[in-house]
C-alpha cells in the first residue's frame, strides 16, 4: 500500500487526523462534480450532491470500501445514489404540491394600500421622480438608510455643504408638493 494512497490516508483520518480529510476531498470533489455534471444536473445542483457525497463519506466513514486504494469508486457510487435519492425526493415534493387544494383566490390586503390613489403619496413619488438622480440619492442614504450628511456626500462625491443645500432645496421642494395636495377625507 502506497503511503500517500487514500485507503492510509483514511485511516489517519479514522485516527484523528480530521485535517486529512481535506486532502480526499481535494483529490475527488472534481472528479465527483464532473461526474455528476455528466449525469444532467445543473453545476447548482452537482455543487450540492457533491457535498452531500462527502457528507455521506463521512457518515459512512467506518464502511466505506477501496479498491486498489482508492475511495474514487466509492464515492461514485455514493454520488449517483445521493443523486437518485434527490431525485427520488423532488418528485415526491413535486407530488405532494400538486395534491394540495389550489389556494382561494385572495386579494391580497397591503395590495389594496399599495394601489390607494392618495394625492398625497402621488406627488411625493412624482417630486422625487424630477429630482435629479444625485439627489434621490441623497435623500435615500440620508432618510431611508440612515447615513450621515457627510457620509452620504463622501460616497457622492460631494462636499458636505453641498449636499446639506441639496437636502434642504428637496426637502422644501417634496413639502410645496405634498402640502399643495387636499387632505384625503377622514384625515386631519
Amino acid at each position: 500500500m502506497r503511503d500517500d494512497s487514500d485507503e492510509m490516508v483514511w485511516r489517519l483520518v479514522l485516527s484523528g487526523d480530521s485535517r486529512r480529510y481535506g486532502t480526499i476531498w481535494d483529490r475527488h470533489r472534481d472528479r465527483i462534480f464532473r461526474h455528476l455534471i455528466a449525469s444532467g444536473h445543473t453545476p447548482t445542483s452537482a455543487e450540492d450532491l457533491t457535498a452531500t457525497t462527502f457528507l455521506e463519506l463521512w457518515r459512512r466513514r467506518r464502511a466505506v470500501r477501496f479498491v486498489d486504494g482508492s475511495l474514487l469508486p466509492w464515492l461514485i457510487v455514493t454520488a449517483r445514489n445521493v443523486s437518485r435519492n434527490d431525485a427520488r425526493g423532488r418528485r415526491r415534493y413535486e407530488r405532494f404540491l400538486a395534491a394540495l387544494p389550489a389556494a382561494p383566490d385572495v386579494p391580497d390586503p397591503a395590495e389594496g394600500f399599495a394601489d390607494r390613489d392618495d394625492e398625497h403619496l402621488v406627488a411625493l413619488r412624482a417630486a422625487i421622480a424630477a429630482a435629479g438622480p444625485a439627489d434621490a440619492t441623497l435623500l435615500a442614504m440620508t432618510a431611508v438608510e440612515g447615513f450621515t450628511t457627510r457620509e452620504a456626500a463622501t460616497a457622492l462625491g460631494l462636499s458636505e455643504s453641498a449636499a446639506k443645500m441639496r437636502l434642504s432645496r428637496l426637502r422644501a421642494r417634496l413639502r410645496t408638493a405634498v402640502t399643495a395636495q387636499p387632505l384625503p377625507q377622514g384625515r386631519s
